[in-house]
């Protein structure tokens, strides 16, 4: 008897999906802090670049903030043992979603999250 496995490598993964939580004026997706040690990322200091296209939101970590000073670039917010990545309305508005009931596809490639609504 034989038995084949096989393996499909990604280098994209969904990697969960996830609801944004109220904050203030605005909404919250939160990430426990391993997850984004994980990434590489120091919740503390990781400097987020945030860029969109097609109704898609991308997160890469950047080093040289000088270099992006016209770009939209965020910290993470801590809250309790998480921290959250926080969505002004234009962001919802690129994401075309209703916050209060629409889930988000978190995709993970290296250091890169992309958000999309499911």
């Amino acid at each position: 008897m034989s038995i084949e496995l096989h393996l499909i490598i990604s280098t994209k993964l969904v990697f969960m999906q996830k609801r944004l939580k109220t904050s203030g004026s605005g909404w919250e997706l939160y990430f426990s802090k391993p997850f984004l040690q994980l990434l590489g990322y120091n919740p503390k200091e990781t400097m987020l670049l945030i860029t969109s296209d097609n109704k898609t939101i991308y997160v890469e970590p950047i080093e040289d903030i000088e270099k992006y000073k016209n770009n939209m670039v965020k910290k993470l917010q801590r809250s309790s043992n998480s921290y959250g990545l926080y969505f002004t309305q234009p962001l919802i508005e690129i994401l075309e979603i209703n916050p209060e009931t629409d889930l988000l596809d978190i995709e993970v490639s290296g250091n890169k999250l992309t958000i999309r609504k499911v």
